[in-house]
């Protein structure tokens, strides 16, 4: 078995898929790998094809008039990049970058629009990720207009955290507090004090560049929901 095909099967959505589609994508898959900021693709370049995240993540963000950065998501091990571009083959919407030392599997868009049509499994994948990841973006919207910051906050990082299956255990989270103040469209001193709130109470310690959950069914519960995640 090659190193990219048991990439493929490690990942949580394409482990479903059938040994030949599998294989074919495996067969023809290239491993990149990116430095923490390294731009991966801006927001003016065409779709080259996708990426599963085998490692680190990438931050899709966009800047406004003033320069201030906007974040919309953080995507991370296990999460697949550039669906919409590759399929209608319109640039991609944000610029994307590194969020940590990434290692990517791509598949070039040729091969993956060829192997949808070749493979009907892919195909289905592929529309079940694009189904979540709209659902996901209505929960976002929904949140921002309803939800106080605290319960935003608390769903970002159980989103951040992934779907380990762990709940017992302490988890650290790399990200900063600017980074997650720019996630939530506030102010990174409303950030540090939500923080600083859940800390006295003993769900989360707070270091530089990192938050470990020290409380999941905790913070779970803060979140309100079972479905909480954002990306």
């Amino acid at each position: 078995m090659t190193a990219d095909l048991m990439l493929f099967r490690r990942n949580p959505w394409l482990a479903g898929l059938s040994p030949d589609t599998m294989t074919h994508l495996a067969s023809r898959a290239i491993v990149r790998r990116l430095a923490h900021g390294e731009l991966w693709v801006s927001r003016s370049e065409l779709a080259g094809g996708i990426a599963v995240i085998v490692a680190g993540g990438l931050r899709s963000t966009t800047f406004t008039a003033e320069g201030k950065e906007y974040v919309f998501s953080i995507m991370k091990e296990g999460d697949i990049w550039g669906l919409v571009s590759t399929i209608d083959g319109i640039h991609n919407a944000n610029d994307v970058y590194a969020h940590g030392e990434t290692t990517l599997v791509t598949i070039d868009r040729r091969t993956t629009l060829a192997a949808m049509e070749q493979f009907p499994d892919l195909g289905r994948c592929l529309m079940g990720i694009l189904c979540h990841r709209l659902r996901m973006a209505n929960t976002v919207l929904e949140d921002r207009a309803l939800k106080p910051i605290e319960v935003r906050l608390a769903r970002l990082l159980l989103s951040l955290r992934g779907s380990r299956q762990e709940a017992s255990d302490s988890y650290e989270v790399a990200v900063t507090q600017e980074m997650l103040s720019k996630i939530l469209g506030c102010t990174r001193p409303t950030v540090n004090k939500k923080l600083r709130q859940l800390e006295q109470e003993e769900i989360v310690s707070v270091s530089y560049g990192f938050i470990r959950i020290e409380n999941p069914a905790r913070i779970a519960v803060l979140a309100g929901r079972g479905d909480y995640q954002y990306f």
